[in-house]
């Protein structure tokens, strides 16, 4: 079974508190909205974590449009005008070079090789499409998130709204490919129990211990600074073992360590419809 809506919601909180918090500053939503979906990418391409920075370093209207300009300028030209602190700041390149305000490097290296600027910006564009025809579908849903925001002002214990509830899928992207999907046949889906998660090293060793060396790779969903993922995707090298694991249960609950874990069978999202 795939994430919910809810638990996706959930993990993209701090992505939600940074459009927020520009919208609060008098940004427009389509800029921030481009703003957070770059950070956002940048940290999906190089682990750049800079969206937890954007309410210590973007305090003012004018750093919120300056924020909005440089985000802008990256799509256009592969990076922003010079000098670029702001994005750099919330990149982590506080160091200059030389007292002229030049941060070393600056986040457009992320983006393409030094001096294909066209290419840098054309990656960056598809990069923050990519982010918003994803999570940011969920992420910058004003309506899901009044939703969300009503069932926990009710305190969060009762069943979740049926469009909370639903499972999470993408929309677009590219077809699957068939070695992808003998991968999700041999995936089970994790979760863990609220304020009790389980590390990536943890979810392996339970597995080997009892399984063998059965696992090809566990993934966990980034989560917030100071957090652990509550979700994740373990793909063992064969399916009889995931069929193992669950003995004929649509889910199981696991004791790792002290910690619940449920598991369930993998489902991956359906390919987009032809046209």
């Amino acid at each position: 079974m795939e994430p919910t809506v809810h638990d996706v919601l959930a993990f993209h909180r701090v992505d939600r508190a940074a459009y927020e918090h520009l919208l609060s500053l008098g940004s427009g939503s389509r800029p921030a909205r481009d703003a957070v979906a770059l950070l956002m990418w940048l940290h999906r391409r190089a682990g750049v974590d800079a969206v937890p920075r954007v309410p210590a370093l973007v305090r003012t209207p004018a750093d919120a449009a300056r924020l909005a300009a440089e985000a802008r300028a990256v799509f256009l030209h592969g990076a922003p005008p010079v000098p670029p602190l702001l994005l750099s700041r919330l990149c982590g390149e506080a160091d200059v070079d030389g007292g002229g305000g030049h941060p070393r490097g600056g986040p457009w290296w992320l983006l393409a090789p030094c001096g294909q600027a066209a290419a840098a910006a054309e990656a960056a564009r598809r990069g923050v499409a990519e982010v918003l025809g994803g999570v940011g579908t969920l992420v910058f849903d004003d309506r899901l998130r009044a939703i969300l925001r009503r069932y926990e002002e009710d305190g969060g214990d009762g069943a979740l709204p049926a469009e909370l509830a639903a499972p999470y899928r993408l929309r677009g992207g590219a077809p699957v490919r068939a070695a992808a999907l003998e991968e999700d046949g041999r995936s089970l889906f994790i979760t863990f129990s609220k304020g009790f998660p389980l590390t990536r090293e943890e979810v392996e060793e339970f597995f080997t211990e009892r399984w063998g060396d059965c696992i090809t790779k566990v993934m966990m969903e980034k989560a917030p600074p100071g957090e652990l993922p509550t979700y994740g995707r373990v793909v063992f090298r064969l399916a009889a073992t995931t069929a193992a694991v669950l003995g004929g249960r649509p889910l199981v609950k696991l004791m790792v360590n002290g910690r619940h874990m449920w598991a369930r069978k993998y489902v991956p999202r359906p390919s987009p419809p032809e046209h």
